[in-house]
């Protein structure tokens, strides 16, 4: 029986899918970004040139760095519902959660194509990869020290001398 706490983390993991799908069926445009911008921070004309050419320089850490934060949320929330699903966060729930949002990461950019003025890039996957490897990481991480009874475990190196 699914109880009252297990609906929320599906509903959470479902609508956290939903929400990547429908950012990638949208597009904003440069000028309708840099006007939005301009009417909700009241920018001046000189204000939103000097934050034009911010952008043009921090758009990619902007950007990017959210895809790898959504896949990084999506592999936590997706190993949260396969830890319910199976009674127990093992090595391989927290697999087969990567494995299930780098294949979710590469259907999403296929989508992409299908979207006009949208574009499903190779290297899209790989950013949004390294957030799901960094999650996962995260987590084998965690399992590790709670292996170990150890919190001072090193990863890297747990035989630390």
């Amino acid at each position: 029986m699914v109880n009252k706490f297990d609906r929320r983390v599906i509903a959470v993991f479902i609508a956290w899918t939903l929400f990547i799908f429908g950012t990638s069926c949208t597009v904003v445009r440069p000028e309708e970004f840099f006007g939005l911008i301009q009417r909700f921070a009241g920018l001046s004309q000189e204000t939103l040139l000097q934050f034009r050419h911010f952008w043009a320089f921090a758009w990619f850490a902007v950007v990017k760095g959210w895809h790898f934060t959504e896949f990084f949320i999506l592999t936590l929330l997706c190993a949260k519902v396969l830890r319910w699903w199976y009674g127990v966060q093992s090595q391989k729930t927290i697999a087969l959660a990567m494995f299930f949002c780098i294949a979710y990461a590469a259907t999403d950019e296929w989508h992409q194509t299908f979207v006009p003025d949208r574009f499903g890039t190779f290297q899209d996957v790989l950013i949004d990869g390294l957030g799901v490897w960094a999650a996962g990481l995260t987590m084998f991480s965690r399992k590790k020290k709670e292996m170990t009874g150890d919190e001072n475990c090193d990863f890297v190196n747990p035989t630390r001398e």
